[in-house]
Formats: structure tokens, C-alpha cells, sequence
């Protein structure tokens, strides 16, 4: 058999609130007016006297602070005092970081994510008017780190993302030259900084993404070989020359681990300074008499003697306040149950090669029909099953089937439904692919999952079950995402030439913004294609030697040579959204619209299919559970015994023990005074695996969120359980995680490149019945605005990686996932007041996924936890891969990086608990997909970070509902929701380990 509030922290709606200790003015929502009939307007008002991570610079006659608070510029006096704003980052919709004064004082530049371009920036301090400096568009790259020459004619700065190199901007030409600087022990080089006298930088010499740093070096302004500064076994940030330039400060790390401030004798030792716990080592400067130097560390802004002795706070105040549209979602309603409705999702979709036939493999069965015909169900298929590629002589489908990371080939008659093996090799098979000639078939092999290994291989179509590797053809080696799916590739099948002499082989290169095409013939060497798509998806080689591929989310065309690429430039097919596309022989196209199925025509016709293949959901037995007691996260205790009446799913009745009798038809479950608590919600997976669905729902998981899985998967496994077809929580989706700009479309990752691209996206979303948006945006926060703008007008809700950029805030992005190292480097650690109450004033929730951070490294020191009797049989070969590939590190590194990992959880912690404290809304979500019981374990954290065991829970069900927006369904055990409920042998309330102790779950009745 499967396994069957906190007190509410109240705001009072007046115009000034005092929240804790802080004494910090928050002005809460007040709305200012309405506009345009229904749209209403609010305003997001802070007071705050700390700021995360600040980089700042001080005016050259020691006067004037600038520094960096919530993306905006803001100028204070050198003392402390009021700041003011000198940049808009609501209105420009950027992020305006990290600034320099010019040698005269009168302008500053800065880096900047900015809607009109990023790069380096310049502003006047007079009159506040901006100039682009530089340009680098690269979604992860940002010009960062200038610093000015005394002279004032140039800028040194940092460009590049993965290779990290030292550029000179010349002012007064416009040109950009790489500073080349030879034999250093590492290519990468962070942090420049000139010399007084002009004639040198030095730098630090490793990676942007080492906290730590590297040693410290100095070479002329004309490059060249460098020479060091600090010793070998010194690691520094942002080091700068003292006025005199005898001196150098920097941070490093103390003995425990923590960045403070150092200053060094350039001809001797270096003497520490601070004793901060949290000090940003962002950018220190010395005072014009090099008496002094001024820092960040703890929110605050600092001078210390540069000879040692009490450093001293420099205190500042900062009003922030801006207008907003309100947002009016509508709640998540999830089906009742007997209604008939439509199957959104699939795990094959394909055109037969006749162009009359459709086939597709949904709810455990493989379904073929014409299409002006209903459905029909050929054969039933393993709920595993996956991908589908048609015979060329159309007699059969070829998918595969299996554990993920040991799946086999299947081929299914279409008309007996007779299915017959293709391959019983060791490892995976996957991504079958009929040669157009029919004599071969073409996948995707490996040992093991893995980042490497991944083979295209070769097998004779009408061959007997394959066993041997030596008895295949191997051709090439093929990239991860080909196959598990990363950055939504996973979709993507070998594509044979029409004449059937070779393959070809795609993939993205996310250092370089484009696709990298390869040829594999049978025979001969493969050969790298000059010419290809920047961003394809869905590729299709046509008979006529074209190629069809999804970019934008709309369908292209373009001419295509095996021996060049691309010819010419591609052309659209037609403008509206085009998804998980399949083509016949004659050039009919197949594919996923706004409204269903398509299917184009080689004439130009259009005939729309819609959805025609319909499930009815799960009508559940009624249930009466006797003598429980209930908690439902409204109460400290228990209540006393009590009897649960379901009926159609939902509760209808709660009475005390004994009231209510067992009429005929009626399932009585003797709970015999064990203890019920709500169903929990984990509100941050990611469905990757068929195996994950039981094991949730095994723990008591009896809703969960995905943050990011296949979209068509992801609505498939929807539907399948909601029909009765499977066993798992209720799945709330958004499918596609949203990383910015580029114009690719994948099933998992999009990244539209422009406001129509975004609109497809939402439309394709919606198509699939997604509940919400989710996106892992690191930067273009212009482009984050309008999606979040595009996602509510569709009524979808949105949260991110990311949430305190300013932009998005103003947008109206409705929460924030993860707290650690999730989103830029600027947001990642400690938070303090400026995004605490930013989040408590626009009244965003947090997901702060500790236990991703925490089991990462107890999973490294005790794999052993994963061999549990209730947690093998949940495992596949790839969620054990993947829960442990951090793991494979060399013994000599394995406890820095547990190290890394336990920092990363206790950063979270602290941030949940200041969150907590000040009314934020925190809603639990697990982000391990390979631990069935990872929600108990989140749980766990929760509490460490200060929650009663209480909130914990009610984090996990009624505070979890509200984030979904489906608090009117979920979340609580109350007469007229569903019945999701988990009887426990133990008061959880008593210890959170207890949760764990699970006696019955019961999902929607």
C-alpha cells in the first residue's frame, strides 16, 4: 500500500513600519493610483542603512564616496551622511556596478547591464548624463573592473567570462587593446590597478570565479613579462598601489578562511589589518595622504588607519522608492476528478515518412492515426519509453526504454503492435534514427552517464537483438547534452543525410554563442561544417537536401551542402510558435503550436489538429480516517482526535473522533491517534527522471514544482498521473528555464531573442498547461522585465535565479530561488538590509534550497547514504551519477570543495533566518533530485536556520501553496480542500526528524 501555521507575522498597511531592531522605514505597497482601466499602481519605498557587497571609490581630493547599492550609483559624503542616487536603475532598467572617479573628479565610470547596451559607462557627477564606453554582449560576459590612469587618457578593465584578460581603453580614439603579459603561471587575470606614476598595473593572476584569488603581479602598460608582487603562497583581490607607491593593499584570507584587509611593504612582509566575518573584497582605497584606507566588510562601508588600530563605520543612509504595476494572478486550480479533458504532453512525437500518419507515444501506450482520424492505440509501452523515429517504409516506430542510463531499442509494428529489441547493450541507448535507405539505424551509446563517453553508433535496422559492441559501427563521439538533455539539447537525433552516406552531429558552444556542426560519414573521418545556424533546435534533414530547425521558437529553412553547411542566410517558414517539429518526405511538417497540432503542408496549407487525443482524470475511492491528530500549521499543538471525511478527492468533513459514521462504500483507514499532517509541496525539482516520481510521492511529496525538465515530458508525466496511468505527486510545471538572449529554443533551456521570440515561448508554455516561469537569468535585465511583463499578462507566475535587480523588481517578479551561490557574485553571499527589506517591500517569497548545498557534501563524505533499503530502489544509474559526479574530485581537493559546499549552506541558513525574521515569506524546495527523501532533509535545514519545526512544515505546505498561488486547493487540512495528507508515527512537532516516520500518504483522497 502507498504510505498515505506558524503565527502569521501581520504588517499593518501604515505608511512607516518599524520591523525588529533595525529601525529600518519601509513603506508597504501603497497603492497611488490606477491607469488604463484596470491596470493599478503601487510604490516600493526602503530606508536602509546597509548594502550587500558594496564596490565603491573615493573622489580623488577624499571628500565623496561612490558606491554600488541595489545596481544604482549613489555619491555620499567621505564622513557618512545621506546618500544620493546618481544612476536609475528602475528607470534604465540596469545594473550599474563597481565605480571609479576620474583623475578630476567630475566623472565616473562604471559597469553596467544596461537596456541600452552592456559594457564600461561614464556619467557626469554634475548632471548625471550617461555615455557608453565599450560594448560586449555576451549574456555571461560584462566588461568589469575599470580603473582610470592618472593621467585620465585610458581605462584598464577586465573582459571575458571564462578567459578572464586585461583590456586598455584609449578615450580618446575609441579603441580597445588587450594587454598582452607573458609567463604567468595561469592565463587568467582579475583586478587592475595603475600605479601613481602611470607606468605599470598590477593585477591579480587567476579566474573571476576564484574567491580566494591569486598571487599579485605587476607588468608595464606596454605588457610583457610580468613580475610578482606577493609571495607564491599568497592568494589576493583588488590590489592597489599606495599614493607614495612603496606600498600595496589587498585582501586575503585569514587563518579561518575569511578575506580581510592586508597592506604590504613592497619590499616587505604583509601585516593583516581587520578582523571582519564577512569582508568584501571587492575594492579597497588608500586616502590622498595614504594615511588611511577605506573598505567594505559587514554591510558597512569602513576607514581604517593604514598603520592598523579600530577601524571606524562610515555610516550612510538610503531612500529608494519607485512605482510598480500590481499584478492580479489568477490561483492555480487543479482538475476535479472524472473530467475529460485533453493529453498536452507526449515522449514521441512523429509524422510518418508518407505524411500520413501520425504517431506518439503518451499515457504508457503508443497511439498512431491519420490525421483527420482520432487517435488509436497500438500498443501498450513501458512507461519509461522514449523518442520515436518512423521506418522510411512506415511499418515501424524505433524508441527506447529502460532505467535511465541503461535503456535499450525497441522497434513497434504500427500495424500488429508487435514489438521486437533493437539493442541489449551494456549502458544506454538512446535517440534512435532510421537511415532514409532503411538498411540502419543510428543512437546514442555510453557505458555509463557521464559528461564523456557518449558514442554515435551504428546497428543494421533488421538485425537481431544487437548485444555486442563489436558488432556496431562506431562513429564518433557525441557531447552530454545529447545525451541527458542539458540546456535543452536532449531532444536532439542524429540526422542522416538523404542519401544515407553520413550523419550529422550538432551541438552549442556557450563560450562562443553558436552551434558547431560536424559530418560523420560511414566512412572516412568527420569534418567540421564552415556554415551552420547560430542556435538550431529540432533539426531536420529533408529529402530535397534542405534543413528545417527551430530558432526563436518559430521554424526556419535554410539550403543545405554536406561538404559546406548552410548556403546562404535561413529564411522563416512562417512567424507563429513551432515546436518539437517532424517532417514526411514530401517537405510536410509536423509541429507543436499555441493551439495543438499542426501540420504545414508542402502547398502552404495549414491544418490544425489541435489536441486530439483526450484522458479522463482519476476518480478516487472515499475515504473516511479515523482518529488522528491534526496539524495543520495554524496551531502549536496537535489537536485531539479527530475523523477525516473525503469525499471526490477533497476533505468534507473534520469532526471529532467517533461523530462521523461509516456509511456503505466508504474506506475506513484506523489511524489509531497517529499524527496528520498536510501533504508536502517541494517547490524546487527538476524532473529529470522517471524513477524520481514514485520516490517522491513515497516521502509524502504530493505536490511538487518543477523548475526546469523537458517541457513535452513534463506534461506527459502530468497527464499520466492525473489519468490514473502512473503513480506521483501532482506536478505543477513551467518546463522551460529561461537564460536570457540567444535565440535558442530547447525543450528544457530557452533563451529568445527578442520580445516575439519571448511571447512564442509564453504561448508554448501555456500550450502545455504550465503554471509558471522560471528564469535563470544572470544579467540582460531589460530582457528579464519584458518577460516577466509578457509571463503575467498570460497569468503565469515568475520567479528567478536572480531577484534583486532592480528591474526585475519593478517588473513585478514574484519570487526568488535559492539563496548561495545561485545567481551573480554581487548576490550570493551574506544579505543584508538593502535586499532583505527590498524583498519584504515588494513582498517577493524565497526558496533558499539549503539542502542542495548541505547533502552535496555529506553525499561526498558518506556516498553510503544513497545504499538506504528506501532509497536504492528509487535510484536509476543516472540520478546516481549525477548526485555523486561533484563527488569525483582528487583526494587532495575533496575537503576544500566539502568545505565550499558546507560555506554555501551555511550562507543559505543565515540568509533564511534574517529573511525569516523579517516577514519574508520562505517556502521549501529541495533542488536534489536524486534523494527521494530530500524534502525531510530540507526540512531539517530549515530548522537549523532557526525555524520552529512548525514553520518548517508549514514552509513545506501552507507558506509552499501561496507560492503556487493554489493556497485555495493545497497547503492545509481544512474542509474543502484536496486530501493530501501524510500520517506519521511520530509528532513531528516534537522533532523534525519525525517527518520522515511516515505511516500512509494519501494524495488527493
Amino acid at each position: 500500500m502507498w504510505r498515505m501555521m506558524n503565527k502569521e507575522r501581520l504588517l499593518t498597511q501604515e505608511g512607516l513600519i518599524r520591523i525588529g531592531l533595525s529601525a529600518i522605514a519601509i513603506a508597504v505597497m501603497a497603492l497611488v493610483g490606477c491607469t488604463n482601466g484596470q491596470e493599478r499602481y503601487e510604490t516600493i519605498s526602503i530606508k536602509v542603512h546597509e548594502g550587500t557587497k558594496l564596490a565603491f571609490d573615493l573622489s580623488p581630493d577624499g571628500r565623496t564616496i561612490v558606491f554600488d547599492l541595489l545596481g544604482q550609483l549613489w555619491l555620499l559624503p567621505a564622513t557618512g551622511g545621506e546618500a544620493t542616487p546618481l544612476t536609475d536603475a528602475v528607470r534604465d532598467k540596469s545594473e550599474d556596478l563597481s565605480p571609479v572617479f576620474s583623475p578630476d573628479g567630475q566623472q565616473i565610470a562604471f559597469e553596467s547591464d544596461h537596456s541600452r547596451g552592456r559594457g564600461l559607462w561614464l556619467v557626469s557627477r554634475k548632471d548625471g548624463k550617461l555615455q557608453r564606453l565599450t560594448e560586449q554582449e555576451f549574456l555571461d560576459d560584462r566588461d568589469r573592473s575599470p580603473a582610470w590612469s592618472p593621467t585620465g587618457s585610458h581605462i584598464a578593465f577586465v573582459r571575458g567570462y571564462y578567459k578572464n584578460e586585461i583590456h586598455i581603453l584609449d578615450l580618446e580614439t575609441d579603441k580597445v587593446q588587450l594587454l598582452h603579459i607573458e609567463d604567468l603561471p595561469d592565463p587568467a587575470v582579475v583586478d587592475p590597478a595603475w600605479s601613481p606614476d602611470g607606468t605599470r598595473l598590477c593585477f591579480v593572476n587567476a579566474s573571476q570565479f576564484k574567491a580566494s584569488g591569486g598571487r599579485i603581479w605587476e607588468v608595464g602598460i606596454n605588457g610583457g613579462t610580468a613580475i610578482p608582487l606577493t609571495a607564491k603562497i599568497v592568494d589576493g583581490r583588488a590590489p592597489v598601489y599606495s599614493p607614495d607607491a612603496k606600498h600595496i593593499a589587498f585582501f586575503s584570507q585569514d587563518l579561518q578562511g575569511q578575506m580581510q584587509l592586508w597592506v604590504q611593504d613592497l619590499d616587505g612582509a604583509a601585516k593583516m589589518l581587520t578582523d571582519h566575518s564577512d569582508t568584501t573584497a571587492l575594492r579597497v582605497r588608500w586616502s590622498p595622504d595614504g594615511s588611511a584606507l577605506y573598505y567594505s566588510a559587514d554591510g558597512q562601508l569602513w576607514r581604517i588607519a593604514s598603520t592598523g588600530g579600530s577601524p571606524q563605520a562610515i555610516p550612510f543612509t538610503a531612500e529608494l522608492s519607485f512605482e510598480r504595476k500590481r499584478s492580479h494572478l489568477k490561483p492555480v486550480r487543479f482538475t476535479p476528478p472524472g473530467v475529460e479533458i485533453h493529453a498536452r504532453g507526449h515522449r514521441g512525437l512523429a509524422l510518418s515518412p508518407g505524411g500520413k500518419r501520425i504517431a506518439m507515444i503518451a499515457l504508457g501506450k503508443l497511439w498512431v492515426w491519420r490525421a483527420d482520424d482520432k487517435p488509436f492505440a497500438v500498443a501498450t509501452l513501458p512507461s519509461t519509453s522514449d523518442g520515436l523515429a518512423w521506418s522510411p517504409n512506415g511499418q515501424e516506430v524505433a524508441w527506447s526504454a529502460g532505467l535511465r542510463g541503461a535503456e535499450d531499442l525497441f522497434a513497434t509494428d504500427v500495424e500488429t503492435g508487435k514489438t521486437r529489441r533493437l539493442t541489449a547493450l551494456p549502458g544506454l541507448e538512446i535517440k534512435p534514427s532510421w537511415s532514409p535507405d532503411g538498411q540502419h539505424i543510428a543512437f546514442v551509446h555510453a557505458d555509463k552517464p557521464g559528461w564523456t563517453g557518449n558514442r554515435l553508433r551504428i546497428i543494421p535496422a533488421h538485425a537481431a537483438p544487437v548485444e555486442q559492441l563489436e558488432t556496431t559501427l562506431d562513429l564518433n563521439e557525441v557531447g552530454a547534452s545529447w545525451a541527458f538533455g542539458f540546456y535543452g539539447l536532449g531532444h536532439e537525433v542524429p540526422q542522416w543525410s538523404p542519401d544515407s552516406s553520413a550523419l550529422l552531429l550538432f551541438d552549442y558552444d556557450f563560450q562562443d554563442n553558436t552551434a558547431v556542426a560536424t559530418l560523420v560519414p560511414l566512412k572516412g573521418e568527420p569534418q567540421q561544417l564552415e556554415r551552420f545556424p547560430t542556435a538550431p533546435t529540432f533539426l531536420r534533414w529533408r529529402a530535397d537536401g534542405s534543413i528545417v530547425f527551430v530558432q526563436n521558437n518559430m521554424l526556419w529553412q535554410a539550403q543545405f551542402q554536406s561538404d559546406r553547411g548552410m548556403v546562404g542566410e535561413p529564411l522563416p517558414v512562417f512567424d507563429a510558435a513551432a515546436f518539437y517539429p517532424s517532417i514526411a518526405k514530401d517537405g510536410s511538417l509536423l509541429y507543436i503550436s499555441e493551439d495543438g497540432l499542426r501540420i504545414r503542408r508542402p502547398d502552404g496549407r495549414d491544418e490544425r489538429l489541435g489536441w486530439p487525443l483526450n484522458y479522463q482524470t482519476l476518480v478516487p475511492e472515499r475515504l473516511l480516517i479515523r482518529d488522528v491528530r491534526i496539524i495543520d500549521g495554524k496551531e502549536d499543538v496537535p489537536t485531539k482526535l479527530r475523523d477525516i471525511l473525503v469525499e471526490g478527492g477533497r476533505i468534507v468533513r473534520i469532526a471529532p473522533a467517533g461523530e462521523i459514521r461509516a456509511k456503505a462504500g466508504i474506506r475506513v483507514i484506523e489511524a489509531g491517534g497517529r499524527t496528520v499532517i498536510p501533504g508536502l509541496i517541494d517547490l524546487h525539482m527538476h524532473l529529470w527522471d522517471d524513477a524520481q516520481l514514485p520516490g517522491l510521492l513515497y516521502y509524502g511529496v504530493t505536490t511538487v514544482r518543477d523548475m526546469g525538465a523537458a517541457i513535452g515530458k513534463a506534461a506527459a508525466s502530468r497527464d499520466a498521473i492525473e489519468a490514473g496511468v502512473r503513480i506521483g505527486p501532482r506536478i505543477v510545471f513551467g518546463g522551460f528555464q529561461f537564460y536570457g538572449t540567444g535565440g535558442l529554443s530547447g525543450e528544457t533551456g530557452q533563451s529568445p531573442d527578442d520580445d516575439a521570440g519571448r511571447a512564442r515561448a509564453i504561448a508554448l508554455a501555456r500550450a502545455f498547461r504550465a503554471d509558471y516561469v522560471k528564469m535563470r537569468w544572470f544579467g540582460k535585465w531589460d530582457a528579464g522585465a519584458r518577460l516577466i511583463d509578457e509571463a503575467h499578462a498570460a497569468g503565469l507566475r515568475v520567479s528567478g535565479h536572480c531577484a534583486h535587480a532592480l528591474p526585475l523588481i519593478a517588473a513585478g517578479i514574484d519570487g526568488k530561488e535559492h539563496l548561495g551561490p545561485s545567481c551573480t557574485a554581487r548576490s550570493d553571499g551574506i544579505l543584508y538590509e538593502d535586499i532583505i527589506q527590498l524583498f519584504q517591500a515588494a513582498q517577493l517569497w524565497v526558496v533558499p534550497t539549503i539542502a542542495a548545498f548541505s547533502s552535496t557534501a555529506q553525499l561526498m563524505d558518506d556516498p553510503a547514504l544513497l545504499d538506504g533499503a528506501e532509497t536504492a530502489p528509487f535510484l536509476t544509474p543516472f540520478l546516481r551519477w549525477w548526485v555523486l559526479r561533484k563527488s569525483v574530485v582528487r583526494p587532495e581537493d575533496k575537503q576544500s570543495r566539502m568545505a565550499f559546499w558546507e560555506r554555501s549552506a551555511r550562507i543559505a541558513r543565515l540568509g533564511t533566518e534574517k529573511l525569516h525574521k523579517e516577514g519574508v515569506t520562505i517556502g521549501a524546495g529541495s533542488d536534489v533530485p536524486s534523494v527521494p527523501w530530500a524534502m525531510h532533509w530540507e526540512l531539517e535545514e530549515l530548522v537549523r536556520s532557526g525555524m520552529s519545526p512548525l514553520e518548517a512544515i508549514h514552509a513545506a505546505t501552507g507558506a509552499a501553496a501561496r507560492v503556487l498561488g493554489a493556497e485555495a486547493e493545497i497547503g492545509t487540512i481544512a474542509d474543502g480542500k484536496w486530501a493530501d495528507l501524510v500520517i506519521l508515527d511520530a509528532d513531528p512537532l516534537q522533532d523534525i526528524q519525525n517527518t520522515k516516520k511516515i505511516w500512509m500518504v494519501i494524495k488527493g483522497g
